[in-house]
């Protein structure tokens, strides 16, 4: 089940993926900017109407906004994960420590590996520091992709997907 939280995420994620500010996703969509924000706050519930009107707009089916809000495993820190991963019994799990890839995270493997979508972790930076798709690449390439060997049988699972 999805939650109001993962529907806001999916939002904000896919209104700034096609660099719209709220108040003009607002207007061009014809939904009211502050029921917008409480619906990207994960403040209000949202009617089926709605997220079909959303979709649409974004030029997805429902289903697919659905399976990608539903992706969304929602850690707001870092200090958030670790308590989940304690939670869990996966005290030796080995995480990024940019913040920026929490949005990436897509799953935890049966041994406590943390799995991270590889096109995500490029959208994220390019959302979150304004970086160059190319820049973004060469930055997780130098600081992730190069260190997963060292990090041992608890390293962090970076997955790519077909297109990538």
């Amino acid at each position: 089940m999805v939650s109001q939280e993962q529907v806001g995420k999916t939002i904000i994620r896919l209104r700034k993926l096609r660099g719209l500010s709220q108040e003009k996703f607002s207007l061009e969509s014809g939904i009211d900017r502050r029921y917008l924000s409480d619906v990207e706050n994960g403040k209000r519930n949202v009617s089926f109407e709605l997220l079909n009107r959303v979709a649409s707009f974004f030029g997805v089916s429902l289903s697919c906004f659905l399976q990608e809000a539903e992706q969304s495993v929602l850690f707001k820190s870092l200090d958030e994960l670790q308590s989940f991963l304690v939670e869990r019994g996966d005290t030796e799990s080995v995480f990024f420590t940019n913040p920026e890839f929490l949005d990436a995270i897509i799953g935890i493997s049966d041994d406590g590996r943390i799995v991270y979508s590889y096109s995500k972790m490029v959208e994220n930076l390019m959302l979150n520091d304004s970086m160059s798709y190319e820049d973004a690449i060469e930055f997780i390439e130098y600081n992730t992709v190069r260190s997963l060997p060292y990090m041992g049988e608890h390293a962090p699972i970076i997955v790519y997907s077909i297109s990538d």
